[in-house]
C-alpha cells in the first residue's frame, strides 16, 4: 500500500513586549487661563489640566507606572490660596481670596509619572481674581466743618465731602439723608467727591445751624457722615476807629514791653461779624499790637537821639465774611530824657596870659555839647567842684569864656591848672 504522508502540529507563541519609561507627560496646554470671583466658596472649583502619558505599562502589576500621572503646583508659597488634586488635575480654592489684596496669580503646575526613572513636564496657570463688591465706600473724614454767610448768593460752594471705595472701578453717588431744612442745599457728584452747594437762600433769623447726614453710595453698600453747616449773619457794618489820628508821647528810657497805648475800634455787628482783630500794615520792629486787645506796646528801646517820631498805621478787621476793615494812623512821638551827658570838644585846653592884665581879661574860651534836648542838652559852664586857681580865674557860665578875676604875679605862681565842668539843665 500507500505510504503515509508528512503530519503537522501547530502551538500559540505569545510574546510581551515590555514598556520602557521612555515617553514624558504631554499637557493639554502649554499655558492654563481662568478667572475666578473673589467671594468663591472654598474648595470651589476653579479649572482642570489634563496631561497624557504615551507609555501603558503591562499586566505587570508594577509596570503600570510608567504611564500613571500625579499633579503637583509648584512656584507657590505658605497661605497660596490655591491647591490640586494629585490624580485628577482639579486645581480648587483652597483659602479664601480678596481681590483688593492680590488680583492676580501665576503659578506653575507639574505632572509627573511613576516609572523609573519617573519623567515629568510642566504648564503655566495664570489666575484673574474678579472683582466683588465687598467693600463699602469710607469718607475720609467722619465730620465736616462749614460757616456761611446768610447773605451768600445761590449756587455758592460750601465744602466738598469725599468718601473712598477699595472695589475697582466702583461709581460713588452722593446724596443728603437727612437734616437739610427747606432744601437749602444740594449736593453733586463731581470728580470722585460731593460737591455741597446753597440751593435756596439763607435766613439767618430762621436756621443758624443745619447738621446734614450724608449718604455715599457704590450702589449697593454705602456710608455716612456729618456736615455742621453754621450760618453767620450778614456782615453789614465794618469796625470803626474812634479817631482817624492818634497822637501819644512816650519817654525814651521807657523799658521793652511798656504799653504805649491801647487803640480801640467798635463794630455795631454781633458775633464773629463784631469781633475785630488788629494789626500794624506795615513791620515797625520797635513796636508790636496785641492782635486781639488793640494795645500797643515797645519791642526794643526807643531813643530820642536816633529817632524822634514813629508812625503806624493800623487796621482793625472784623471777622465776617467778607472781612471789613477801617485804618487808623498812631503818631508815636517819644520824649527826650536826659540820658547824654555834656561832651567836651577837646580834652584839654591851653592858653597864656600876661600877669599884669588887669582883671576880667578873657584868657581862653571852652565848649561842650550836649545830644539831649531842651534843657536836658542846654549846657553852662562852672569851676565849682573844680579846680579855679584858688580864685584867680572865673568862668563864664554860658560862654565858656575863662577870665582872670584879679591881677596875677607870674613869680608867685607861673602856672595854673584849672578844672572846670560843663553841667546841663536837665
Amino acid at each position: 500500500g500507500q505510504e503515509p504522508g508528512p503530519r503537522s502540529a501547530t502551538a500559540t507563541v505569545r510574546i510581551t513586549v515590555e514598556d520602557d519609561n521612555d515617553n514624558a507627560p504631554q499637557f493639554s496646554e502649554k499655558r492654563y487661563v481662568a478667572q475666578v470671583p473673589e467671594d468663591v466658596a472654598p474648595n470651589s472649583a476653579v479649572l482642570r489640566v489634563t496631561a497624557t502619558d504615551r507609555d501603558k505599562g503591562t499586566i505587570d502589576a508594577d509596570s503600570g507606572d510608567n504611564g500613571r500621572l500625579v499633579y503637583t503646583l509648584v512656584e507657590t508659597s505658605t497661605g497660596f490660596p490655591f491647591s490640586i488634586n494629585n490624580s485628577t488635575g482639579w486645581i480648587v480654592v483652597a483659602s479664601e481670596l480678596d481681590r483688593e489684596a492680590v488680583d492676580f496669580y501665576s503659578f506653575g503646575v507639574e505632572a509627573q509619572d511613576q516609572g523609573n526613572p519617573p519623567m515629568a513636564s510642566s504648564a503655566s496657570v495664570s489666575v484673574t481674581i474678579l472683582d466683588v463688591n465687598d467693600n463699602s465706600p469710607e469718607f475720609t473724614q467722619r465730620e465736616y466743618g462749614a460757616r456761611l454767610n446768610e447773605d451768600a448768593a445761590v449756587g455758592t460752594s460750601v465744602l466738598t465731602v469725599s468718601a473712598v471705595d477699595r472695589d475697582a472701578n466702583s461709581i460713588i453717588t452722593y446724596q443728603i439723608s437727612s437734616g437739610n431744612t427747606r432744601n437749602r442745599f444740594s449736593i453733586t457728584s463731581q470728580s470722585g467727591g460731593g460737591l455741597i452747594s446753597l440751593a435756596l437762600p439763607l435766613d439767618y433769623k430762621l436756621e443758624r445751624q443745619y447738621l446734614l447726614t450724608i449718604a455715599a453710595s457704590d450702589g449697593t453698600r454705602q456710608d455716612t457722615a456729618q456736615v455742621v453747616i453754621n450760618v453767620t449773619d450778614a456782615n453789614t457794618h465794618r469796625p470803626v476807629f474812634q479817631s482817624s489820628h492818634y497822637t501819644v508821647n512816650v519817654n525814651e528810657d521807657r523799658p521793652v514791653g511798656t504799653t504805649v497805648v491801647v487803640i480801640s475800634a467798635t463794630d455795631e455787628d454781633t458775633g464773629e461779624n463784631a469781633r475785630i482783630t488788629y494789626l500794624m500794615e506795615d513791620s515797625i520792629p520797635q513796636f508790636r499790637i496785641a492782635p486781639e486787645t488793640g494795645a500797643v506796646t515797645t519791642q526794643m528801646e526807643l531813643d530820642y537821639e536816633d529817632q524822634v517820631s514813629y508812625t503806624l498805621a493800623i487796621t482793625a478787621r472784623d471777622n465776617g465774611i467778607p472781612q471789613k476793615s477801617d485804618t487808623t494812623y498812631l503818631e508815636i512821638l517819644v520824649s527826650d530824657v536826659n540820658d547824654n551827658a555834656p561832651q567836651f570838644l577837646r580834652d584839654s585846653y591851653q592858653g597864656s596870659v600876661y600877669e599884669d592884665v588887669p582883671a576880667f581879661t578873657s584868657v581862653l574860651q571852652v565848649s561842650a555839647t550836649d545830644r539831649d534836648s531842651g534843657l536836658n542838652g542846654r549846657v553852662f559852664y562852672t569851676f565849682q567842684g573844680g579846680d579855679d586857681g584858688d580864685g584867680d580865674f572865673i568862668i563864664e557860665s554860658t560862654s565858656g569864656i575863662v577870665r582872670t578875676l584879679r591881677r596875677l604875679d607870674r613869680e608867685n605862681v607861673p602856672l595854673y591848672t584849672l578844672q572846670a565842668f560843663a553841667v546841663d539843665k536837665g
